[in-house]
């Protein structure tokens, strides 16, 4: 029900962009909603030194999941978090 390799390159995406330390755990969570979209969040520490993005890895998603399934994702960042929502392929 999910696109294929899209909840590894969200992970992906999280632990490259975050600080992850003991100090200051990078948390992920991932749910289904109500309205059958599977949703991946992290807490938003973003790294200081940042590498280049090309958002290559979400405009990739999106893509596919538009293609299989005529729907869109949603993004939601603000100072505390990153949030994407999938809507999963039935």
């Amino acid at each position: 029900l999910v696109a294929p390799l899209a909840l590894q390159l969200l992970v992906e995406n999280a632990i490259k962009h975050n600080i992850v330390s003991k100090k200051n755990p990078l948390l992920i969570d991932i749910s289904v909603n109500g309205i059958g979209n599977l949703v991946v969040t992290n807490n938003l520490q973003l790294k200081e030194v940042v590498e280049p993005s090309t958002q290559i890895g979400l405009n990739n998603i999106r893509q596919r999941i538009e293609l299989t399934s005529g729907k869109t994702i949603t993004i939601v960042q603000n100072a505390d978090i990153f949030s994407v929502s999938l809507p999963l392929i039935t």
